[in-house]
């Protein structure tokens, strides 16, 4: 009782990593004894936009954290804030591709009341694991009990109860040998003393839209990243269905713009977005962005397809993007074209989520700014140290 009191009450400093489709990040937590949270130091190193095959993804990724990490240790040791406390722990989100998630339940009936315990519920993870074939067991990147239910109802503390069913739900993730081996080696000599712990971006998101959302409990989270999208179908605060669709931020500026640079393209979207735009050179892009969403709608209406296949989708949709496209891609799911995977058959209820409202009540020192990968980290690991 006396250690634990002692260690409570000390100041804890976390690195948070975000390995990004074709980028990674590193920041610096402090976590008070009160439980507050602030970022004292954070940058993000991406890849440049072009055709890569996947081991030079892979090559290029592992420079960039090596590159964040060793910067972010520099401004965190010139830092007025810093602690005395030397960094002692460290996080890793991992982000899709290279991760993939999925949602399994398995169940057990028995004859008669039965007394819970943490072996009958570790019991049946395991085995939700063991009948999930999408992940890759030798690969996991973790295995997390979501929701237990006794009874056919949800209980937040099921040990010590007694019921005849239980059911138990895992979040399972698994990513690529490959950039698992790379990582942990660039991490090796980054943070010689720590050992990472994982965590995938859908458990990242799930955790923090549970705490920010409310109410809200039935949503599709899109989360878009640079070479990729997540969808997560959650019902009743239970991820059901995740689709990977191979179409990000880079390769629908690619189809908006095939010659144009990238940056000039994000560019002229914002300004488009904020009506900002009298340019002749925005009249092209409105007409370039025209002529490819209905190539989009095709390609994200198969994903959705694919998730409403058992159980129409929630009316409510969760947008996490680059800020420069999320207003016009909160227009762009609103279309009456997705209608028709809903529960309602109307088109979706959109929310796009900023870094501010994803990284909720953890503050930014010394002018730091987030992006919204950086800000789910750090609200992942908040919460999950309070």
């Amino acid at each position: 009782m006396f250690k634990m009191h002692l260690w409570r009450r000390r100041e804890r400093v976390v690195a948070v990593v975000d390995i990004g489709s074709a980028s990674a990040a590193v920041a610096i937590l402090v976590i008070g004894p009160d439980g507050s949270a602030s970022v004292i130091a954070a940058e993000r190193v991406q890849l440049s936009i072009e055709q890569r095959t996947q081991d030079a993804a892979i090559a290029g990724i592992g420079e960039s954290l090596k590159t964040a990490g060793e910067n972010v240790q520099k401004k965190y040791a010139a830092s007025k804030q810093k602690s005395n406390a030397a960094i002692d722990e460290l996080f890793v989100i991992m982000h899709a591709p290279w991760s993939r998630s999925q949602t399994a339940r398995a169940t057990a009936t028995f004859k008669d009341d039965v007394l819970i315990t943490d072996r009958i519920i570790s019991d049946l993870a395991k085995k939700a694991l063991a009948e999930e074939h999408t992940i890759d067991g030798k690969n996991l990147l973790e295995a997390s009990v979501i929701r237990v239910e006794l009874n056919g109802y949800p209980s937040a503390k099921p040990v010590g109860k007694r019921v005849k069913e239980i059911a138990v739900y895992a979040l399972l993730s698994d990513f690529t040998s490959d950039i698992r081996d790379l990582i942990e080696t660039t991490l090796q000599r980054i943070f010689p003393t720590l050992s990472p712990v994982f965590r995938s971006a859908t458990r990242a998101a799930v955790t923090v839209l549970r705490e920010r959302t409310g109410p809200i409990k039935d949503y599709l989270l899109i989360d878009m990243e640079s070479e990729g999208t997540t969808l997560t179908a959650t019902r009743n605060g239970v991820t059901t269905e995740h689709e990977l669709v191979p179409e990000g931020l880079h390769t629908i500026l690619k189809r908006i713009s095939e010659s144009g640079m990238p940056e000039e393209t994000l560019s002229l979207i914002r300004m488009l977005s904020r009506d900002q735009c009298s340019d002749p050179a925005c009249g092209t892009m409105q007409a370039s962005i025209a002529r490819v969403e209905p190539e989009l709608v095709r390609i994200f209406g198969e994903a959705m397809g694919k998730c409403a296949s058992l159980h129409r989708l929630p009316d409510t949709l969760i947008l996490i993007a680059h800020p420069d496209i999320l207003s016009w891609l909160s227009v762009f799911f609103s279309r009456i074209d997705f209608a028709q995977f809903t529960l309602t058959t109307q088109p979706f209820v959109v929310k796009a989520l900023d870094h501010a409202e994803l990284i909720g009540s953890v503050q930014s020192l010394n002018g730091v700014v987030l992006d919204s990968g950086l800000a789910l980290g750090c609200g992942l690991v908040h919460i999950e140290k309070n």
